[in-house]
C-alpha cells in the first residue's frame, strides 16, 4: 500500500511538472496570446516618461520587444572604434529633437518576438516628446517609420533633425527621414536632396547611456 501511495504521489507530482512545462511551451508558441514585453528588459536606462510610453506601446504590440545591444552583430573589431569614440554605444536607442519643436524625442528599434528566427527583424518607431505646462514631459504613442527591416549590422542615429537608419555600418547606404509639418509625419528624404557629407554614426553619452542630441549647424 505504501508503495502504491508513493507511486501515486510521484505520478501526480510528475504530472504537475509536465503540465507546467507544457503550459510554458504553449504560452510561447505562435497563435497563443503572450504577455507584453517590458522596456526595462532592454538593458537601457530610460526616464520614467520614456518607460511609460514604451510599456504602453509594448502592451499594444505584444509581438515586439525593445531591441537590445546584443541583437547587433558587431563588425570585425567588435565595435571597438565606436565604443572608444562614444564611450557607451547603444545602436538601437537615440534621443534628439527630430521634429524641430524644441522638445526631446526618442527613436527606438524593436525586434519581433517570433520564436525560431535565425536573425532578428527590426521595426523603427519614433516617440515625439510633448511638454505639459506645469507638469512632466510625455511622449506620443509611437510612429512606425519602418517595419521588418534588417538592422543587425547597422544602427540608428540623428543628424541635425533627420533620423538616419543605417542597415549596415560597413556600407555607405543610409535612409533619412525628416519631419513634414504638412502631413504631420516623417517622410523619406530622396537621395538627391541629402547632404553630400556622410551622416555621423550614432551619438552616445550621459549617465543613462543615451545619445546626445545632434548639434545644429
Amino acid at each position: 500500500m505504501c508503495l502504491l501511495a508513493l507511486g501515486s504521489a510521484s505520478c501526480r507530482r510528475a504530472g504537475r511538472e509536465g503540465a507546467e512545462v507544457s503550459g510554458a511551451s504553449a504560452e510561447a508558441s505562435p497563435g497563443r496570446p503572450q504577455a507584453a514585453a517590458r522596456a526595462m528588459t532592454s538593458g537601457y536606462v530610460f526616464t520614467p516618461p520614456e518607460t511609460g510610453a514604451l510599456d504602453d506601446f509594448l502592451r499594444r504590440n505584444t509581438n515586439l520587444r525593445v531591441a537590445r545591444d546584443g541583437d547587433r552583430r558587431p563588425g570585425p573589431d567588435g565595435d571597438a572604434e565606436l565604443k572608444s569614440l562614444y564611450g557607451i554605444y547603444h545602436p538601437y536607442f537615440v534621443r534628439g529633437d527630430v521634429n524641430d519643436d524644441g522638445v526631446l524625442d526618442m527613436v527606438v528599434a524593436f525586434v519581433r518576438r517570433d520564436p525560431g528566427r535565425g536573425a532578428p527583424w527590426f521595426s523603427v518607431v519614433v516617440f515625439t516628446g510633448r511638454s505639459i505646462p506645469g507638469g512632466a514631459a510625455e511622449f506620443s504613442s509611437g510612429i512606425f517609420i519602418e517595419r521588418d527591416i534588417s538592422l543587425a549590422r547597422g544602427d540608428l542615429s540623428v543628424d541635425r533633425d533627420s533620423i538616419v537608419i543605417t542597415p549596415d555600418l560597413e556600407s555607405e547606404t543610409v535612409r533619412r527621414y525628416h519631419w513634414d509639418p504638412a502631413s504631420h509625419t516623417f517622410v523619406l528624404v530622396p537621395e538627391s536632396s541629402e547632404d553630400s557629407e556622410s551622416p555621423s554614426v550614432s551619438q552616445t553619452g550621459g549617465p543613462a547611456g543615451a545619445r546626445r542630441p545632434a548639434q545644429r549647424g
